[in-house]
C-alpha cells in the first residue's frame, strides 16, 4: 500500500532553515519606527511571494509541499488571510556594514518600502509554516472545522 505525503513527511521539522532576524537595538524604546528602519536591514534579509489559497487541489498542496522541503523556504498566511512564499535570503547588495551596495540605484520596491510595513514592529502573520507537516497538519485541522460547521448546519436545518 503506498503511503501518503504526509506519512512520508513524519519528521521534517528540523530541515535547518536560517532564522529571519531582527536586529534590536540599545535605547530602541526610545527610537522612532522610521529611525528603527533606517538601521535594522530586516527587510533587505527575506523575499516574499503571494501564493493562491491552497484550497483543496491536491496539486497545489503538493506545490506547496515542494516548496516547504527547501532550506530557507517559509509559507505564512498574514492577517489579511492571505498566503505567501517567504524565501530566507538576503540582498546580494546589502554590505557588512547594514548599508544598500547600490542604494542611488535600488529598486523601486525598496524606495517605496515604509516603516509601516516593516515585518519587525509587530506579529504580520496568523500561521507561519516552516515544514510540509506543520502545513498538513494546519490543512486537516481546517478540514475538520468545515467538516463540523458543515454538520451543525445540517442539524440545525
Amino acid at each position: 500500500m503506498a503511503r501518503s505525503t504526509k506519512e512520508k513527511l513524519k519528521n521534517p521539522y528540523e530541515k535547518g532553515d536560517d532564522p529571519l532576524v531582527f536586529p534590536q537595538f540599545k535605547n530602541e524604546d526610545k527610537m522612532t519606527e522610521s529611525e528603527i528602519c533606517c538601521k535594522c536591514t530586516g527587510c533587505c534579509r527575506y523575499v516574499s511571494v503571494p501564493l493562491a489559497k491552497p484550497g483543496r487541489s491536491k496539486e497545489t498542496i503538493d506545490h506547496y509541499v515542494w516548496y516547504l522541503l527547501h532550506k530557507n523556504v517559509q509559507i505564512y498566511i498574514d492577517n489579511d488571510g492571505d498566503w505567501n512564499l517567504l524565501f530566507i535570503t538576503p540582498c546580494s547588495e546589502l554590505m557588512p556594514d547594514g548599508r544598500c551596495g547600490v542604494y542611488e540605484t535600488r529598486p523601486q520596491i525598496c524606495r517605496d518600502y515604509s516603516p509601516d510595513s516593516c515585518s519587525r514592529v509587530g506579529k504580520d502573520h496568523t500561521h507561519l509554516f516552516m515544514t510540509p507537516k506543520a502545513m498538513l497538519d494546519y490543512l486537516e485541522e481546517q478540514k475538520k472545522k468545515r467538516k463540523e460547521k458543515k454538520n451543525l448546519k445540517s442539524k440545525k436545518a
